[in-house]
C-alpha cells in the first residue's frame, strides 16, 4: 500500500513541478498543490524535495515563509545526511537572501551548495550554483567575478543537452554585464547564442526576451533602425505567447527608440498602449513606469508643465503602492527636467527628495533583514528548550556529571586567571588609559571621515545632475562619444552642451585642481557657458570665452588685490553649424584636433587661462573656422588623459602618443573609438594611481 501511495505522490509531485513553469498569477496554486502532499506517509527524501521546492516558490513573494520552508529541509536532510537535499536548501536560502540584497549571506549559503554539487560531481546543479554567485557580484558592480563565474557555469553546460536551459540564462546574464559596461559589440554577441539556444529548446517566452533585449543594446548604440527592427520581433512574439507583461514593456521600449528619434508624437502613442495594457493587467507598477515615459515625452519637447503633471500622476502611484524605488524614479527625473530648465533650487529641492527616499529604502532594509533574523533566532531557541525538556533521566544524570567535572575544571582556571590578572594589573591599567585614548581619537577620525565622505557624495550626485545626461547629449549628436572619467568622487573636468537653432556648442572644460576646489569651478563654469547661449544669446565661441572670462573673474572677485580666488579653467569650445557643417573653435590652453581624409590636424588655443584676471581686463580669444565634410572627426579634452603615467617604466602617455591613438581609430565607429580610448587609458595606467579627472569628447561628421 505504502509503495502505490509513495506512487502517487511522485506522480502529483511531478504535476506541481510542471506547474513551476507558469506565470506569476498561478504561483498560489502551485503552493498549494504542493502542500497538499506533504501527509505523514510521506517518504522523507520526497518531504525534502517538496519542503524546498515549496520555499523556491516564497523567494520573491515572502522571504520568512521562503526561509522557513528551506531551513525545515535542510535540518531533515542533515539529520538524514541527504547531501542532496542540503544543497538544494542552501540554493533556496541563497536565493532568498539574495533578493533581500543580502549579498553577504547569499553568497556563504551558494558556496556550500557548490562545495557540495562538486562532491556529488552533480554538473548542472554545479553550473546553477557558480551562475547564482555570478549574480551576487554583478549586483556587486564586481563584473569580473561575475563573469569568472558566469563562464566557469557556462563550461560545464554547454556540451549538455539537459543544461541548455541554464546555458541560455548564463549567456544572458554575460550579455547583459557587457552591455552595462558599454561593451555593446560583445553584448550582442551573447545575446544573440543565448537567443539560439532558446529557440533550440522552443523556450517561447525567453525568446521573446532575447529579441527584446537586442533591441535594448541597439538602442543604446543609437542605431534606432535595427533596434525597432528587434523590438518588433519581440512584440510578435509576445503576442503570440500571450505574455501581456511582456509586450507591455517592449511597447513602452519602442516608444522610447522614437522619442530619441525626436518622433514625439509617435512615441507618445506606443507609452499610450502600453499604458493601457498595463491598466487591463492591474499593473500598477507598470503604470507608473508608462507614465514616467509620458512626463519625459512631454520635458524632451520642453513642455515642461506637462510633464510634471504626468510624473505626478506617477508618483501618487508610487505612495500609493509604498513603492520607493518608484519614488526613487520620479524625483531623480524631476531633479534633471529642474535641472535642464537651469531651475537649480527646484532641481536641489527633487534632488534632497530622492535622498530621502534613498535613506528610507536603506533603513526599512535593514530593519526587515533584523526582524528575520530575531525571528529565526527565536524559533531556533524555542527548538531547543523543546530538546531538552525531552531528555531522559539517564542523560539529564550524565550532563549533571559533566557539569560538575567543567566546573571543577573552570574554577581551577578561573584561579590561574586570577593570579595572573593580579600580577599584570598595573602595566594592564596604563595600557588601558593609552588604548581608551586612542580609540577615542580613532571613532573622531572615523566618524568625521565619514561626514566628509557622506558630503562629496551627495556633491557628486548634485554634481551629475547638473552634468547633460548622455541620451540628451546624443540626441542632439548621434555620432559622438564623452569619455569621462574623474580621479576623485568630484570632478574639475566637465563636458557642457547647448543648441541654439541649427548650431551646436559644445566644450571639455578643466578647471583648476580636482576633488571638491574643482567640482565648485565646475558649477561656476557651467552656469556661465549656458547663460552665454540661453540668455545673453551668443554661439560665437570666441565671445562665449570672453563672455565666460569676465563672469569668472567677478565671481571669484579675482583682482590685483589679491583678496579673490586666484583659479580659473582651460578648455576647448565649438560651435557646429548641424546643416553647413561648419565648424567654429576657440580655446584657452586646450587645441582642438580634427582628422581629415586620415590626416591629423591642430589649431592651437590661445595661451591664456579663463579667469585669474589680476588686472581686471577681460581677454580676447582667437575665433577660428573650419569647413568639415562628412567622415571628418573632432576631438576636445582635458590633460588628464595625456599626464597619465603607466605603461611598463611608469611614464607619462603624452600628447604625442594621444595623436596618433586618435589618427589611427578615426576610421572606426564612434563606439569602438570610445572603447578604445576607454581600454588604451586603463591597459597603460595599470595599478597606478590616477593622478588627474580625464575628458575626451569626440564627434564623427
Amino acid at each position: 500500500m505504502k509503495k502505490i501511495i509513495h506512487k502517487a505522490v511522485l506522480v502529483l509531485f511531478s504535476i506541481a513541478l510542471l506547474c513551476n513553469s507558469l506565470s506569476a498569477q498561478k504561483s498560489q496554486i502551485v503552493v498549494d498543490s504542493l502542500k497538499k502532499l506533504l501527509t505523514p506517509a510521506i517518504h522523507d527524501t520526497l518531504k525534502i524535495k517538496l519542503l524546498n521546492e515549496i520555499g523556491h516558490e516564497y523567494i520573491t513573494s515572502d522571504s520568512t515563509l521562503a526561509t522557513q520552508y528551506a531551513n525545515e529541509a535542510l535540518d531533515l536532510s542533515v539529520k538524514l545526511n541527504y547531501k542532496a537535499g542540503e544543497m538544494n536548501s542552501h540554493n533556496v536560502l541563497g536565493l532568498t537572501l539574495y533578493y533581500s540584497s543580502n549579498y553577504d549571506g547569499a553568497l556563504a549559503h551558494h558556496e556550500i551548495s557548490r562545495k557540495i554539487a562538486e562532491q556529488l560531481k552533480d554538473k548542472p546543479k554545479l553550473a546553477v550554483a557558480l551562475n547564482n554567485i555570478g549574480l551576487i557580484y554583478d549586483d556587486r558592480t564586481e563584473y569580473n567575478k561575475a563573469l569568472k563565474y558566469y563562464i566557469e557555469s557556462l563550461k560545464l553546460v554547454e556540451n549538455s543537452e539537459k543544461g541548455k536551459w541554464q546555458m541560455g540564462s548564463t549567456l544572458n546574464n554575460i550579455a547583459l554585464i557587457y552591455q552595462t559596461q558599454g561593451k555593446y559589440e560583445e553584448a550582442l554577441e551573447f545575446h544573440n547564442r543565448s537567443l539560439k539556444i532558446k529557440k533550440e529548446i522552443n523556450n517561447k517566452k525567453g525568446v521573446g526576451s532575447s529579441l527584446h533585449n537586442i533591441g535594448l543594446v541597439y538602442k543604446l548604440k543609437a542605431d534606432y533602425e535595427k533596434s525597432l527592427e528587434y523590438y518588433f520581433l519581440a512584440l510578435a512574439v509576445r503576442k503570440e505567447n500571450h505574455d501581456d507583461n511582456g509586450m507591455a514593456l517592449t511597447l513602452n521600449n519602442i516608444g522610447s527608440v522614437y522619442e530619441s528619434q525626436n518622433l514625439f508624437d509617435k512615441a507618445f502613442a506606443y507609452f499610450e498602449q502600453s499604458l493601457e495594457l498595463r491598466k487591463k493587467l492591474k499593473d500598477k507598477y507598470g503604470l507608473a513606469v508608462s507614465l514616467f515615459s509620458m512626463g519625459s515625452n512631454y520635458c524632451s519637447r520642453n513642455q515642461y508643465e506637462k510633464g510634471f503633471e504626468y510624473y505626478n500622476k506617477a508618483l501618487r502611484i508610487g505612495k500609493e503602492i509604498g513603492s520607493k524605488d518608484l519614488l526613487e524614479k520620479g524625483y531623480e527625473s524631476m531633479a534633471l527636467a529642474s535641472a535642464n530648465q537651469n531651475n537649480y533650487p527646484k532641481a536641489f529641492e527633487y534632488q534632497t527628495l530622492l535622498m530621502a527616499v534613498k535613506d528610507s529604502i536603506y533603513n526599512a532594509e535593514s530593519s526587515r533583514q533584523l526582524n528575520e533574523l530575531q525571528t529565526k533566532y527565536e524559533s531556533e531557541k524555542k527548538q531547543k528548550e523543546i530538546e531538552l525538556l525531552t531528555k531522559n533521566d539517564e542523560i539529564k544524570e550524565l550532563q549533571l556529571n559533566k557539569n560538575k567535572l567543567w566546573l571543577v575544571v573552570s574554577c581551577t582556571a578561573v584561579l590561574l586567571v586570577l593570579l595572573l590578572t593580579a600580577f599584570l594589573f598595573n602595566r594592564y591599567k596604563l595600557k588601558q588609559k593609552a588604548n581608551d585614548l586612542l580609540e577615542h581619537q580613532n571613532t573622531e577620525i572615523t566618524q568625521q571621515k565619514k561626514e566628509i565622505t557622506d558630503s562629496i557624495n551627495y556633491a557628486k550626485r548634485i554634481q551629475e545632475s547638473i552634468l547633460p545626461p548622455v541620451d540628451h547629449w546624443k540626441k542632439i549628436l548621434p555620432q559622438s562619444f564623452i569619455f569621462y572619467r574623474p580621479k576623485d568622487i568630484v570632478s574639475g573636468d566637465f563636458y557642457w552642451i547647448e543648441q541654439k537653432n541649427d548650431t551646436v556648442c559644445f566644450a571639455a572644460v578643466d578647471c583648476t585642481g580636482h576633488g571638491v576646489p574643482g567640482a565648485l569651478m565646475s558649477v561656476v563654469g557651467f552656469n556661465l557657458l549656458t547663460q552665454a547661449v540661453n540668455e545673453v544669446g551668443l554661439t560665437k565661441p570666441s565671445e562665449i570665452l570672453k563672455h565666460l572670462d569676465a563672469g569668472v573673474t567677478k565671481t571669484l572677485r579675482q583682482s590685483e588685490t589679491g583678496k579673490g580666488v586666484k583659479d580659473g579653467m582651460d578648455l576647448s569650445l565649438c560651435s557646429l553649424n548641424l546643416k553647413t557643417l561648419e565648424l567654429q573653435y576657440a580655446g584657452a590652453f586646450n587645441s582642438l584636433y580634427f582628422v581629415v581624409n586620415g590626416i591629423f590636424n591642430e589649431i592651437k588655443a590661445d595661451k591664456f587661462p579663463i579667469g585669474v584676471n589680476l588686472d581686471g581686463k577681460v581677454d580676447n580669444y582667437q575665433n577660428h573656422t573650419v569647413q568639415l565634410k562628412k567622415g571628418d572627426c573632432v576631438y576636445l579634452y582635458s590633460d588628464g588623459y595625456a599626464d597619465q603615467f603607466g605603461g611598463a617604466q611608469g611614464k607619462k602617455f603624452k600628447y604625442k602618443k594621444l595623436k596618433e591613438l586618435l589618427t589611427v581609430i578615426s576610421s572606426d565607429s564612434i563606439d569602438h573609438q570610445q572603447n578604445k580610448i576607454e581600454k588604451t587609458f586603463d591597459d597603460w595606467k595599470g595599478p597606478l594611481e590616477q593622478v588627474d579627472d580625464v575628458v575626451i569628447i569626440g564627434l564623427k561628421i
